[in-house]
C-alpha cells in the first residue's frame, strides 16, 4: 500500500485574536480526526454546534464551536475538508490547533490549501494566483484585478487563444507530408493568424506596466515655487491641517504625505518644498527632496500663485492649479482659484477624473503573466519569419508548439510537469497559512 497524503490544518481565518477563529483541516483523514474531536458527524455543508474534546481528560472543559464538513471532491481543496468555527484569542486558537496535531493532522505551509486546490482541478494555477492578490490587495484597483483573476477571466481568453494557436499548429503540421501542396493562399492565411494572435499578445506586454502601477497607490506630489499656497492646498484637500501654513516663504524643509480618498481611489499625497534658489543647507536639502519626490511621482500638481510670474510646469502628467485668485480670468488649461471652496473642490475633481481614468485601464494580471506572454510572442514572431521561408514549415510547427506551451502555462491546466515544483513552490509559498 502506498503512503497515504498527510492531512492538514491551519487557520484559516486573518487573525486569532477576532471574535470568530476558522481552522481548517484538509485531506484523507479530515472525517476521521473531526469524529475524534466532536463525535458524531453534522450533514454534509450545514454549519452544526459541536462540544469539541480538546483533551483525553474527561473532566477538562469542552470548547462550544460550530462544525461543517465538506466531503471531497466538491470542496475548495478537492479533498475531505472540515472546518472548525471556534471562539477567537491566540491561546484558545492553539489549544485546538495543538489538538489536531496531536490527533494526526499535520500543520499547514503557507499556500497548502490552495495548492492541493491546484493539484486537484478545483483552481487554475492564475486564479490561485489571484486568490493571494486578493489577500494583499492595497487598493481598489489592485482588488478588481485580483477579483478578476479568481473568476478566471484571464484564464477563459488564455485558453481561447492557446486554442487557437493550438489549431493553427496542428493545420500545419498535417501539411507536413506534403509541403507542394501548400498554396500561397494557405501560407498568407497562416501568417494573418498568427498576426492577430500576436496583436492580442502584444497589447496585453503593452498594458502590463500600466496595470501594475494601478495596483499600487498613485503618488501624487504638489510643487511650485515657494509661498504659492501648496502646503494650504494639501490640508485643504486632506480636509484637516496636516502641514504647517506659513506666509513666509521657505517654511516646508522637507516633503509631508497623506493617505487621500478620491471616490473609490486612494492616492499618497505629497506637499514639498518650494523650488528656488536655497538660502541655507537645511532649504537646500529640502529642495534636493522636492525634486525627487518630483521625479516619483505619478502626477504632479504644479502651484503658482496668480500673482507671480508664470514659471511653467514640469513635463509629464502635471495638474497645473493657479491659486489665490478669487475671480477674474484663470490662465487657460489651469484650475484652482483655491483662495475659495469651489476652487479647491475644482481640484479636487480633477485629481478624482485623473484616478478615475487610471484605474480603468486595462490590465494583463500579474508578473508571471506577462513573461509567459511575452515568451509565446517571441515564438510566434519566429514562427511568422519562417513561413516566409519555403519548406520550413516542421520549425514553423515547433514554434507554435511553443507559443502554446507558454500560454498554456499560465493557467497551468494539464502542464504541471513542464512547469515543475520549483515555480509552484515559489508561487504558493506567497500565500499565507489558512490558504
Amino acid at each position: 500500500m502506498g503512503s497515504e497524503r498527510a492531512t492538514i490544518v491551519g487557520v484559516a481565518t486573518g487573525s486569532p485574536d477576532g471574535g470568530v477563529a476558522i481552522v481548517r483541516l484538509s485531506g484523507p483523514r479530515a472525517e476521521e480526526i473531526g469524529r475524534a474531536l466532536y463525535g458524531e458527524p453534522p450533514v454534509p455543508r450545514v454549519l452544526s454546534r459541536r462540544r469539541l474534546r480538546l483533551s483525553a481528560d474527561a473532566d477538562e472543559a469542552e470548547e462550544d464551536a460550530l462544525v461543517v464538513r465538506m466531503p471531497g471532491p466538491g470542496s475548495f481543496t478537492g479533498e475531505d475538508v472540515v472546518e472548525l468555527h471556534v471562539h477567537g484569542g491566540e491561546r484558545n486558537v492553539r489549544s485546538v490547533l495543538e489538538r489536531l496535531l496531536t490527533l494526526g493532522a499535520v500543520a499547514a505551509d503557507a499556500g497548502a490549501f490552495s495548492r492541493r486546490a491546484f493539484e486537484h482541478g478545483r483552481l487554475s494555477l492564475e486564479q490561485a494566483e489571484g486568490i493571494a492578490a486578493l489577500i494583499a490587495a492595497q487598493t481598489d484597483a489592485a482588488l478588481e484585478q485580483a477579483r478578476r483573476l479568481v473568476a478566471g477571466e484571464l484564464g477563459r481568453e488564455v485558453e481561447a487563444l492557446v486554442g487557437q494557436v493550438h489549431a493553427l499548429r496542428c493545420e500545419i503540421e498535417a501539411n507536413l507530408d506534403f509541403p507542394d501542396d501548400v498554396a500561397e493562399g494557405d501560407l498568407t492565411r497562416w501568417r494573418g493568424e498568427i498576426s492577430e494572435v500576436a496583436a492580442v499578445l502584444g497589447s496585453w506586454v503593452a498594458r502590463f506596466e500600466v496595470s501594475r502601477r494601478s495596483r499600487e497607490r498613485a503618488r501624487v506630489v504638489l510643487a511650485g515655487p515657494p509661498n504659492a499656497g501648496k502646503s494650504a492646498l494639501f490640508n485643504a484637500l486632506l480636509g484637516r491641517p496636516r502641514a504647517i501654513v506659513s506666509p513666509l516663504p521657505g517654511t516646508t524643509r522637507d516633503y509631508v504625505e497623506a493617505e487621500l480618498r478620491l471616490g473609490a481611489h486612494e492616492v499618497v499625497l505629497v506637499d514639498t518644498a518650494g523650488l528656488r534658489v536655497a538660502c541655507d543647507v537645511l532649504e537646500d536639502a529640502g529642495i534636493l527632496r522636492s525634486r525627487e519626490q518630483m521625479d516619483g511621482a505619478d502626477l504632479v500638481v504644479w502651484v503658482e500663485a496668480a500673482d507671480t510670474e508664470l514659471l511653467g510646469a514640469p513635463p509629464g502628467e502635471v495638474v497645473c492649479v493657479e491659486n489665490k485668485r478669487d475671480l477674474g480670468a484663470r490662465r487657460a488649461g489651469w484650475v484652482g482659484a483655491v483662495a475659495s471652496a469651489q476652487g479647491v473642490g475644482e481640484v479636487r475633481d480633477a485629481l478624482a477624473q485623473w484616478a478615475e481614468s487610471r484605474g480603468r485601464l486595462p490590465w494583463i494580471g500579474l508578473a508571471r503573466h506577462r513573461d509567459r506572454a511575452s515568451d509565446a510572442l517571441a515564438a510566434l514572431a519566429e514562427a511568422d519569419g519562417l513561413l516566409a521561408v519555403e519548406g520550413l514549415l516542421e520549425v514553423v510547427g515547433f514554434q507554435l508548439g511553443i507559443a502554446e506551451h507558454r500560454l498554456a502555462e499560465v493557467s497551468g491546466r494539464g502542464l504541471l510537469g513542464p512547469i515543475g515544483d520549483e515555480v509552484l513552490r515559489s508561487i504558493f509559498s506567497r500565500f499565507c497559512i489558512g490558504k
